[in-house]
């Protein structure tokens, strides 16, 4: 293969749903020779994570009231709040050119010099004195790659608790107040440290980690507006962001290592008439899929346990279901 090709975009957007758009743009379009390192911010807004419940999981009466943006996000994991205290990257590129451990090398590398001491904590999140800063999430399509993240450098941590209502599961695991309390701002560490110099610095590491970049773009809504066009209208439509559900006969969740998973399902004459699947799972697996096929299906032990072992990847996720509707439809 040729030299890698290593382009910067640096969005002078602060619109949720365009910066999203341009995120999933390039996960669709990047060359199989190209790694691209995406930095972007955002003004006040909620994502949530691909297989989330909004109606269930946001306030959004004050979502609203506040003039806050709601949108999804394409990776698995909870929501999260964004405003101009925070950095959004984005690592992607072909499967052949992925390297998670260059990519957090990227971010480590760079606080480094900031005399900033972080390390990956192995569940997907970064921290320093104990406290998480960045919390990370990765999705595949075909044969690209992504891997992105937030940074908090001066983020407003009490405004995520306002929007957001907490499932009852994550409460008594520990307590929705405590998770607050293990978040961190790095400019908590250093009173110096701006989004602005941390975005230097970032740039200067991945071109240290990967090579000098062919371009650094800086890039206005205008300019790729009609590249955009679809992405940008699945980013801000409601059938997108907020996915509602009709109401269910049976509906139970439980908390595992990955995350909460709940079912909405309705049984009738032994069969799933419906089932609708919400999740904060940190693994982005096919739950779409799983929920699709789950539907119409008898409920059969065999049956089940087959559906779930074809739609589903992950043998722990696979386990840990199996136990669940075994427990809750009665197998």
């Amino acid at each position: 293969m040729d030299k890698l090709k290593c382009n910067i975009y640096i969005s002078q957007s602060n619109n949720t749903g365009f910066n999203l758009s341009l995120e999933e743009y390039f996960l669709d379009n990047v060359n199989e020779d190209e790694c691209v390192f995406f930095l972007w911010q955002s003004k006040n807004s909620i994502v949530i994570g691909r297989n989330q419940n909004a109606l269930k999981e946001c306030n959004i009466e004050k979502i609203k009231e506040d003039n806050v943006q709601l949108i999804r996000r394409l990776s698995g994991g909870g929501a999260v709040y964004h405003d101009l205290g925070n950095i959004n990257f984005s690592f992607i590129a072909h499967e052949d050119n992925y390297c998670i451990e260059k990519q957090f090398k990227v971010i480590l590398d760079a606080l480094e010099k900031l005399g900033i001491c972080a390390e990956f904590n192995g569940r997907n999140d970064l921290i320093t004195e104990d406290k998480k800063f960045s919390g990370n999430a990765f999705i595949s399509e075909k044969n690209n790659r992504l891997h992105h993240g937030t940074l908090l450098v001066d983020a407003n941590l009490e405004k995520l608790k306002d929007y957001l209502n907490p499932s009852e599961l994550k409460i008594k695991a520990k307590g929705f107040d405590s998770v607050k309390s293990r978040v961190i701002n790095l400019k908590s560490i250093d009173s110096t440290l701006t989004v602005e110099l941390l975005k230097e610095h970032l740039i200067t590491s991945f071109e240290e980690v990967y090579g000098a970049a062919q371009h650094i773009y800086r890039v206005k809504e205008a300019a790729l507006k009609e590249n955009l066009e679809s992405y940008v209208e699945k980013y801000l439509s409601d059938e997108w962001n907020l996915d509602d559900t009709p109401e269910f006969d049976i509906n139970f969740e439980e908390k595992f290592s990955w995350g909460i998973i709940e079912f909405k399902i309705v049984i009738d004459n032994g069969f799933i008439r419906s089932c609708h699947i919400n999740t904060d799972s940190i693994i982005l697996d096919n739950f779409h899929g799983l929920s699709k096929n789950l539907t119409q299906a008898k409920v059969e032990k065999d049956i089940i346990y087959k559906i779930v072992d074809d739609s589903i990847n992950d043998l722990q996720l696979k386990k840990d279901i199996y136990g669940l509707l075994k427990r809750d439809i009665h197998l």
